[in-house]
């Protein structure tokens, strides 16, 4: 599992780097033939990690119901300009969340899960397969955010 949580926080590392390349209006934007912007993404990857590990295995989570309403699966962008508050939180959020599962996963608080059947119809059944999945849903949504990227510099 180490290099399940390596690759996890390399991708978080990307996640931010791009973050931390756009100004708040550029965060903002949804180019023509998009239906969320780059805030949404990352944000989106930070909730629905929280939703898929902790809240599936009935723990709570490390964000504001208000954040997870806000950026869960089938929401979308309410077009306001992020404060530099709330890009701060997001920045802290990717690496601190990767950490803290980690974390989490080793002291092996995760004892449970609920069965979830994923947007693509995979299941998930326990912790590790969140785990793995997960990866690939936040690789689907770095991939969204670098066409947005390109979009925004045209």
């Amino acid at each position: 599992m180490k290099e399940i949580f390596q690759l996890y926080l390399k991708i978080r590392e990307r996640q931010l780097k791009l973050l931390n390349s756009f100004s708040p209006e550029e965060l903002a934007i949804i180019p023509k033939g998009f239906k969320n912007n780059i805030l949404w993404n990352l944000s989106h990857c930070v909730v629905t990690q929280q939703l898929y590990c902790y809240a599936n295995s009935q723990l709570p989570t490390y964000l504001s119901d208000d954040f997870i309403a806000q950026y869960r699966k089938g929401t979308v962008p309410d077009g306001h300009i992020p404060t530099t508050e709330e890009i701060e939180t997001l920045k802290k959020l990717l690496i601190s969340t990767v950490r803290q599962l980690e974390t989490d996963y080793y002291q092996g608080i995760f004892k449970s899960y609920t069965p979830y059947i994923t947007g693509i119809e995979y299941p998930l059944n326990n912790i590790e397969e969140a785990l793995y999945f997960n990866i690939s849903h936040e690789g689907v949504h770095l991939g969204s955010v670098l066409a947005l990227k390109c979009a925004i510099e045209q």
